[in-house]
């Protein structure tokens, strides 16, 4: 029987992740057959989809009780998956609060279970560490406290780098084509305006930023912003949104921004600052090196509910990795127009500040260590699946443990 695997992303970063591992799974073993939930990115990797990535892509407490519906139906289908193609080994990556139940169901079927990149839990909800010690076969995790926190809990980890470092990042020379390209010829400052992957980010943070790209036109006249859009959001919902903030078809001296599909990277290096909701977007830009505010606001009630259970000093990643505060902040109400512009001023308008930032950015590389991640945990997956691969079996990884 050839070898399967089930992969499980509920959001836009956990099916690029995803995608690479796939890659490099069926690179060393070529008769993998694969099955996900997932978006775009696996099913270019190869896997089948067989839950779209848009019915599980939900978060928060509230927002979660009123897609219970498309969740259940996703979870049965994934049960039912498992039983028809008779797959032992699934691979969960993040999404906690989906994952977390389906695991539950796994381990009762027997079914080898592995947990690439890791919920949260050293900044939350702690508790879940003894479920993931009964339900989880192999932690995979991408940052090296995390493999601390795991095994001192003595939950088998494996840290073998940040994927991010195993893809391209556009080079800094590259920027000002970009820009042209992007915006057309001119010299003016770019903002990227980044407000999320998934509806109910942009529901509410796309208004705001729109808001602050108005005020921001005041102090910096030729101003222009371009927006990284996500292809898990459609297209109409920012039509919406921009037409609501006075950016419709008569914008007037106002120039909407520009929308850039699936091409993150691109818009993230062609700016000169970027206002980026809160999440792995933040890592991506501060490893391209753009000086940035990072945002969130979320349903009132799962932010109360937040603000009782997360116990660490910051939610952007750029800082948590960086163990300081590189970037400036604004969460829920913080995360206002105004103030959103103030520090997005204070950034452009401070010749020494913006180069402080990039240099702290610089710095993220060599603390996330080398690349080769996805390929070191693929052929650790493959070995402790026990696939037979014919010429690409893979002996045992030395990563470890």
């Amino acid at each position: 029987m050839r070898p399967q695997v089930l992969f499980v992303a509920g959001e836009a970063s956990g099916d690029h992740h995803g995608a690479h591992l796939l890659s490099e799974m069926r690179q060393a073993c070529p008769g993998l057959m694969s099955y996900a939930a997932g978006g775009p990115a696996l099913e270019k990797a190869g896997a089948t989809i067989v839950v779209p990535m848009e019915k599980l892509s939900v978060i928060g407490f509230f927002e979660v009780a009123s897609r219970l519906s498309d969740l259940y139906r996703a979870y049965r289908i994934l049960l039912d998956t498992i039983q028809t193609h008779q797959i032992q080994d699934v691979i969960l990556i993040d999404f906690p609060d989906f994952n977390l139940i389906l695991a539950r169901a796994l381990k009762k079927k027997g079914v080898r279970v592995f947990y690439y990149i890791s919920p949260q839990l050293w900044a939350w909800r702690k508790g879940r560490i003894q479920s993931i010690r009964r339900l989880v076969d192999h932690m995979f995790v991408i940052f090296p406290f995390e493999a601390d926190f795991y095994r001192s809990h003595g939950i088998p980890v494996t840290y073998a780098g940040h994927p991010l470092l195993d893809s391209e990042f556009p080079p800094e020379e590259e920027k000002a084509r970009l820009k042209r390209e992007m915006l057309g010829e001119g010299e003016f400052p770019v903002l990227v305006l980044a407000p999320g992957s998934r509806k109910g980010e942009v529901s509410r943070l796309y208004p705001r930023m729109l808001r602050c790209y108005s005020l921001l036109r005041r102090t910096f006249p030729d101003l222009r912003a371009v927006v990284p859009e996500s292809s898990s959001v459609p297209d109409s919902m920012f039509r919406e949104i921009e037409e609501r903030a006075g950016f419709g078809e008569h914008a007037g001296d106002n120039p909407p921004p520009v929308r850039i599909h699936d091409r993150f990277r691109e818009v993230m290096r062609s700016g000169d600052c970027a206002i980026v909701a809160s999440g792995t977007a933040t890592l991506e830009t501060g490893l391209i090196g753009t000086p940035m505010v990072v945002v969130y606001a979320m349903h009132q009630g799962t932010y109360r509910l937040a603000r009782l259970l997360v116990k660490v000093p910051a939610i952007g990643m750029v800082n948590l990795v960086s163990g300081r505060t590189v970037v400036p902040e604004l969460i829920q109400d913080q995360a206002s127009p105004e103030n959103m512009a103030g520090e997005v001023e204070r950034i452009l308008g401070d010749p020494e500040r913006l180069k402080g930032i990039k240099t702290d950015l610089r710095a993220l590389w060599d603390i996330l260590g080398d690349g080769g991640a996805s390929q070191k945990i693929a052929r650790q997956i493959i070995s402790m699946a026990g696939f037979d691969c014919g010429s690409g079996h893979v002996q045992s990884s030395a990563l470890s443990q």
